[in-house]
């Protein structure tokens, strides 16, 4: 009996130990969700802003250097298998500014 009382005793402590400790961190110190903007209909692209853009590529995702006819690299990710929204943005061709944003893209479009 009095070791149930001392177990239940110390997790009690440790659950407001957490508690007080996420309580008390700034918010910095957590990781924060990162967040990729899809660029406005109505913004006109310039070449120079992007470095790269996903399309499809005979029914495949595919990155092409931005402005470029010829893929860089062909997925064995189906465009048929998104979702319409990702479909049509990829048949009109998805701009991408730099490498790290192209790696969360394909990660999003591959999984």
């Amino acid at each position: 009996m009095r070791v149930n009382f001392l177990m239940t005793c110390f997790a009690i402590g440790a659950v407001i130990i957490v508690i007080t400790f996420f309580l008390t961190v700034p918010g910095t110190w957590l990781p924060q969700e990162e967040k990729v903007s899809q660029p406005s209909e109505n913004q006109p692209r310039e070449q120079e802003d992007y470095a790269y853009e996903l399309r499809d590529y005979q029914g495949k995702l595919a990155v092409f250097s931005y402005g470029e006819e010829r893929p860089r690299k062909v997925f064995d990710v189906y465009i048929n298998t998104l979702p319409e929204y990702d479909r049509q943005q990829l048949t009109a061709g998805v701009p991408v500014k730099d490498y790290e944003e192209l790696l969360l893209r394909i990660e999003d479009y591959s999984s």
